[in-house]
């Protein structure tokens, strides 16, 4: 059979096919050839941009994660006070919304092995983006409004847990519920 030449992004056309297959099979059916059936290019096409599925994995958990931290970024620089603790509960809620609105990227990314959470003060260098700009905004935040170091450190892992609880929960299927998240983020986040 004949492929069709790509005129597309075709690296970002197989992170996205692969976080789908992903999602629908699981990880261990995603194969390079699949993904080349998927977007209708050659068997070859796949390897100009990946050389295995493990090089493949690290490129879809980079994008989701670039992904996450530009909507926290937006969440907290679209904020009009943006030093304010309102910013932090911005970027709780855009977490959330932003879950709601990918669930499978929430199961992908923390699925994988290596994804690095630091729950220190300090900087890790390889630690996770996301948390590591919510974790220094809020830091800032805080300590600005005059919190002590240790309340801190708990305030920023509570919200962390709440936002990464909803999250969750948000994302899973067959959650039956008679309200919208977006109408109720507030409400939760500020309980």
């Amino acid at each position: 059979m004949d492929k069709k030449y790509h005129h597309g992004d075709l690296k970002i056309q197989l992170i996205k096919s692969g976080l789908h297959m992903i999602q629908e099979d699981g990880v261990n059916k995603l194969s390079l050839r699949r993904l080349a059936q998927m977007c209708n290019v050659s068997e070859a096409a796949p390897y100009s941009h990946f050389k295995n599925k493990e090089e493949l994995l690290v490129a879809i958990q980079e994008y989701v994660t670039q992904q996450l931290l530009k909507c926290l970024k937006d969440a907290y620089e679209n904020t009009e006070y943006s030093n304010s603790p309102i910013a932090i509960l911005n970027m709780g809620k855009a977490y959330v919304q932003f879950f709601i609105n990918y669930p499978e990227y929430y199961s992908f990314l923390f699925a994988q092995l290596y994804l690095k959470i630091d729950l220190c003060m300090g900087n890790e260098p390889n630690a996770f983006e996301p948390f590591q700009y919510y974790k220094d905004k809020a830091y800032s935040i805080y300590q600005n409004e005059g919190f002590d170091e240790e309340r801190i450190k708990y305030g920023i892992i509570a919200m962390w847990a709440k936002v990464h609880g909803l999250a969750a929960i948000a994302s899973m299927q067959g959650i039956h519920k008679d309200f919208e998240w977006e109408d109720v983020l507030d409400k939760i986040l500020v309980e």
